[in-house]
């Protein structure tokens, strides 16, 4: 997993092992910089939702679903929903994998959200 280092001239990288001249930031500073990293998580998430919402109304509108079976979508994918909201990532990841497919949460649906999951957990954890 990826941890906060430091360079003296206060430039701070996230990686998975200190760059060179790099120190591992511990402490205050290293909690402040976490709080920002779930932070940014749970906006990244909140936007990826809004943005999946937003295909789905359209795809309404463009005849494609019913609102019913876009109510049962949402409402299958609920608890994974509020995970990736809030930044729980990591845990929607195990989450997805073992959701059952349900209506227009097919395998393609299915396969489309695991992979976006996938990636942000490796881009960013």
């Amino acid at each position: 997993m990826r941890q906060f280092y430091k360079h003296a001239d206060g430039a701070i990288a996230f990686e998975d092992s200190a760059p060179v001249d790099y120190t591992l930031v511990t402490g205050t500073e290293r909690d402040l910089l976490w709080d920002a990293k779930y932070i940014e998580r749970a906006e990244d998430g909140d936007l990826y939702y809004t943005q999946t919402q937003r295909n789905l109304y359209l795809s309404f509108l463009d005849g494609d679903y019913t609102s019913i079976e876009i109510f049962n979508f949402e409402s299958h994918i609920k608890d994974l929903s509020e995970l990736v909201k809030s930044g729980n990532w990591f845990t929607a990841q195990s989450v997805i994998a073992v959701l059952p497919l349900s209506g227009i949460f097919d395998s393609t649906k299915k396969d489309e959200i695991k992979n976006y999951i996938d990636n942000y957990v490796i881009n960013n954890y």
